[in-house]
Parts: C-alpha cells; sequence; structure tokens
C-alpha cells in the first residue's frame, strides 16, 4: 500500500511512524523543504531514532499524477478543506486529522456538499479517542447496564506545553493556529475529543439544546481564542457537562456515566500514558477496576491500523465517519457565536 500524510508537523510524524510498519511506501508532503527537513532532524529522529526507508518527502502539489490507498491530512485545520479538494482525485480514503475544519457555517457546509457529492470515497476523522481499548470496554459497560445513564461528564483539560515542545520553532503559541479559534485552535476544537466522546456515548444520535456556557478568551494583538470552555447541554432527556481548556496541568481526561444504579469512569493517561476504568454497581455493591497499558505512539498506532481495516473493507459506515465529526464542529460552532 502507499499512502501519502500532508503535513509534516507533530501529528504527521506519529502517523507516519504508526503507518511505517504496516504499508510498503509513506509520501510525506509539506509546503515547503524547510518544514520536512525541519520534520525529519527536530521531531522523528529525536522521537524514533531511525528513519524509516520507507518515507519519502516531496513538496505538496508535486505530486500531480499518482494516486494513493489512502490520504491522511494531518495540517492546521483552516486548510483541510482546500488540500481535500486538491486532492480529491488521487484517494478514495482520506483521514483528516482533528478537528476536521475551522469552526464555521460556509466551512462545514462545503465540506457537508463535499462528502455527498463524493458518496463512493471515505471521509474519516481522527478522533483517534474512540479506538483506544478502555474506551471499548466503557462502552461495553454502559451496555451492559443497557444504557440506563442520565448523566455524561467529560472533561479534556490540557496545557498547551505539549504543543509548543513538539513544535519547538514556535516561539510561542500565537505563533500557530492555536491562537486562533476562528482557525480552529483555542480549547473547544483542539481539545475537541471532549464533546466527540460525549457523541460517542450517545451512540452519535445527538439533538442537543444548549442549557449553560461559560466560555473565557485570551486576546492580544496576535492571538484570539477561547482557553477555556464549560458546556451544560441537554440531549433526549440525558444532562451533558463538558470541560476543556488548555490550563490544566497536570492534564485531566475523563469520562463519567451515571445512572440510578450504576456509575463508570474511563481515565486516559491515569498514570503516564495507561488507562484506567472503573465500573460500580451500586445494586450487586461492586466494584471493577480496570487497567491498560499504553504508550503516546499507541494512540496513532490504533489509528493507523484502523486506517488499513477500512482500507481493506471499503466500510463506509464506521465509527470514524467524518460525518460525526461535522456535528461536533457545528455544536462548536454555535457554542462559538451564539
Amino acid at each position: 500500500m502507499h499512502i501519502k500524510i500532508v503535513g509534516s508537523g507533530s501529528a504527521g510524524n506519529h502517523m507516519a511512524y504508526a503507518l511505517q510498519k504496516l504499508v510498503k511506501k509513506i509520501t510525506l508532503t509539506d509546503l515547503s523543504l524547510k518544514a520536512l527537513k525541519r520534520s525529519k532532524v527536530k521531531i522523528y529522529m529525536p522521537r524514533y531514532k531511525v528513519w524509516s526507508k520507507k518515507i519519502s518527502q516531496i513538496i505538496e502539489g508535486d505530486d500531480k499524477n499518482e494516486s494513493y490507498d489512502a490520504i491522511v491530512i494531518a495540517s492546521p485545520p483552516n486548510s483541510h478543506l482546500d488540500i481535500i479538494k486538491k486532492n480529491i482525485n488521487k484517494s478514495d480514503i482520506f483521514l483528516i486529522e482533528k478537528p476536521l475544519c475551522e469552526p464555521n457555517k460556509k466551512t462545514i457546509d462545503s465540506f457537508e456538499k463535499i462528502i455527498n457529492k463524493y458518496k463512493k470515497k471515505i471521509f474519516l476523522c481522527g478522533y483517534n479517542h474512540r479506538l483506544f481499548p478502555s474506551t471499548a470496554l466503557f462502552k461495553k459497560i454502559l451496555k451492559s447496564e443497557k444504557n440506563k445513564f442520565n448523566f455524561i461528564e467529560v472533561k479534556f483539560k490540557e496545557n498547551t506545553e505539549g504543543f509548543l515542545k513538539a513544535h519547538s520553532w514556535y516561539k510561542s503559541l500565537s505563533d500557530s493556529y492555536l491562537s486562533s479559534s476562528k482557525n480552529g485552535g483555542g480549547s473547544l476544537a483542539e481539545h475537541s475529543h471532549g464533546i466527540n466522546l460525549s457523541q460517542y456515548i450517545l451512540n452519535d444520535d445527538f439533538n442537543f439544546e444548549l442549557i449553560d456556557k461559560e466560555i473565557k478568551f485570551f486576546k492580544d494583538k496576535k492571538s484570539n481564542y477561547d482557553k477555556s470552555a464549560e458546556i451544560i447541554f441537554s440531549s433526549k432527556g440525558k444532562i451533558i457537562k463538558i470541560s476543556q481548556n488548555f490550563e490544566t496541568k497536570p492534564t485531566e481526561k475523563e469520562v463519567f456515566v451515571s445512572g440510578n444504579n450504576f456509575f463508570a469512569k474511563l481515565i486516559y493517561n491515569h498514570q503516564g500514558s495507561n488507562d484506567r476504568v472503573i465500573h460500580y454497581n451500586k445494586k450487586k455493591k461492586s466494584e471493577k477496576i480496570y487497567n491498560f497499558k499504553k504508550k503516546r505512539s499507541d494512540d496513532f498506532i490504533y489509528e493507523a491500523n484502523y486506517l488499513l481495516k477500512i482500507i481493506k473493507e471499503k466500510n463506509t459506515k464506521n465509527i470514524l465517519s467524518a460525518d460525526k465529526a461535522i456535528k461536533t464542529m457545528k455544536m462548536i460552532a454555535k457554542i462559538l457565536y451564539s
């Protein structure tokens, strides 16, 4: 198989490393030669020590007559739509890094039109927490409780130190897209795993009514972004609370679900990169704890394995389908601009 990755930043290199164990050839592209050289020397080699011979680098757009088994788009969110349009005839499968795009109606509508126009093509969005073994067990527990829950709380509270460390050429956050909510930065879009996980728990059958929100912005000459967001909404009789921010250290990535007779808690990165699931049943007075060992690179290895599965099976209805990510972006746009 031959996979193209557009964008040679941190996520692009994670995907290149994950895929090089699985496919014959990877083409990593970026808009500048400087960015490509920097990705090899400052990201890939310090992380993984040995550069894979399966990976070649070219300037984005210099592959006009090439075709690929899949194209991974790992560039900033405000570039995703344009890259899709320019590469639409080069593959039938596209995996787009989250968030899907910048949170405005025009771009979201354009993505929907493309998905509807090219019905035989497969568009995915990289909300890879849906693929974790810990998340799969959590969903299984909810099913065992017959999904009789009435409250969901999701915390995806992080800081920006990891991003700046992975992108050492940025002097500050203001040099990156993260410092602009309208370009797909800010805590609501960048940490939208939180909102997306609440969707997943509700099986993506997701019509929401906003009850309350508290959004705090940071603004200066270069930056204008939501640094924290607290949201409460309802969906089909259930109350959902979401907390996402750029300010928490150490990070808090948790999902809590409760019903009359049980609660279940999923803790991402409970110890290091390891996950933990807790299930308490009030009737049985029993508590079960499950631990999952994983590394940071495993996040993208799960995603790479899933991409290969989609290539082989051509399954258009799957848990990473971009139509689910569109629901996430519509919600973010409504929260930001209502």
